[in-house]
Order: C-alpha cells, then structure tokens, then sequence
C-alpha cells in the first residue's frame, strides 16, 4: 500500500468531473497555501479524486479551508511520443476545516486508490 500523505490549505478551485472515453471519471481540485502559513510565494496543489469519488467535491467550494488525505500514483505509459511518466496525487478523503482548524463531519472513502487498468492513447488518458 502507499504512504498516505495530508495536505492543508485553502481551497482555490473546484473543477467539473470529466469523463473519457473509456467511462473513467476524475475530478480536479487546486489547494493553495493555508492561513497559518503566508507566503510571498503561492504553492497551489492539483489533487484529484477519481471514479465514485468526485462526488465528495460536491459540497466544497473556493474559499474553504481543508484537510486532504491523498497518495502519490505514478505511471509509466508508451505512445507514439516514446515513454513518458505521470504523477498524480490522488486524494481519498477531504475535511473542510472549521475557523478554529477543528473539522465538520468527515466524508469516508475507500482505503485504496482506483486506478485504470490500461490508460489508452493519449487523447483518452486519464490524467
């Protein structure tokens, strides 16, 4: 099994659920430096959720402080281009966090991260 990781911050965008070709879904989201650490310099981070799980997205929204539970998935795919390798950080649960860093009710999601067997071309890759 992966090694879990926990992000904090702020959420700055909320994406759409794409869907591809081979019914694969997967949902984007952009969390940006956390209140308690300012910087000059933003530090915004792409996670995804994928499959059933792009619908925990569904009751957050910019602005909103949260914790991101999600493993690091990294790939290697061939194509027409050669080899090429993808990482994606792939989150499994999301708190939104309260003023007070305390969290509302936890959503739950599935312990293991799904993944697609084959990725396909690269038009239809999932990431």
């Amino acid at each position: 099994m992966s090694q879990v990781f926990e992000y904090t911050g702020m959420v700055e965008e909320v994406f759409p659920v794409q869907t591809f070709a081979s019914g694969f879904t997967k949902r984007e989201f952009i969390v940006g430096n956390d209140v308690d650490s300012p910087s000059k310099y933003p530090n915004p981070v792409k996670f995804s959720f994928k499959k059933d799980n792009c619908s925990l997205l569904d009751s957050v929204h910019k602005g909103q402080r949260v914790k991101v539970r999600f493993v690091i998935d990294g790939r290697r795919w061939e194509g027409q281009r050669g080899v090429q390798y993808f990482i994606d950080l792939t989150a499994l649960k999301i708190e939104v966090l309260e003023a007070d860093g305390s969290s509302t009710e936890p959503v739950p999601a599935p312990a293991e991260p799904d993944v697609p067997a084959d990725a396909g071309d690269i038009d239809d890759m999932p990431f």
